[in-house]
């Protein structure tokens, strides 16, 4: 009787290690999703409306909704999820200032990939930026140039545009 209780006691932690183990591979993949900022715009580069599809906050509502559902509703590890995916669904559509159909789109397909711009960032030097008079709190404003490249479904240059941010650096800053 023993045995039998270890061995149900050894199966359940070896099904609880490689679940743990394959939902913090996708944490990993989360995080490096999040971090990237490369292809999207952060909050002082979002001119306005327009720019709202083509920034991180629309990216990582796009990722959250992708994750919940193909995760815990296409695997079917968990289908109380539904309403949690339609709310991540609906927050997507509001960061990305989009229709229903282009966001289910974004959420449900399976080989979707974001296609948003590279994105380059150019700060003045540090020298510069050292040369600005932290305000109150100990940030300095930082203009900054952004450069967007649009490419087209062969890689080819179909856009650029160029405009100016600004950004709140701390005192203590390191580029």
């Amino acid at each position: 009787m023993n045995t039998r209780i270890v061995l149900v006691l050894v199966v359940a932690l070896l099904l609880a290690l490689g679940h743990t183990t394959r939902s913090q591979g996708w944490a990993g993949a989360m995080d490096k999703t999040y971090v990237d900022e490369s292809h999207c715009l952060v909050a002082p580069e979002i001119r306005g409306e327009k720019d709202h599809p083509i920034s991180c906050f629309c990216r990582n509502a796009i990722a959250d909704a992708r994750y919940v559902h193909s995760t815990y509703l296409l695997s079917g590890k968990d289908r109380n999820l539904n309403g949690t995916f339609l709310t991540l669904q609906r927050n997507a559509e509001a960061e990305c200032n989009q229709n229903y159909d282009v966001i289910s789109q974004a959420t449900e397909a399976k080989d979707w990939k974001w296609d948003g711009p590279e994105v380059t960032r150019t700060y003045p030097p540090d020298s510069k930026i050292e040369q600005i008079k932290p305000d109150s709190r100990g940030f300095r404003t930082v203009e900054y140039k952004v450069r967007l490249t649009f490419r087209d479904a062969q890689g080819s240059i179909a856009k650029v545009e160029n405009f100016t941010a600004l950004d709140r650096l701390p005192q203590d800053f390191k580029k």
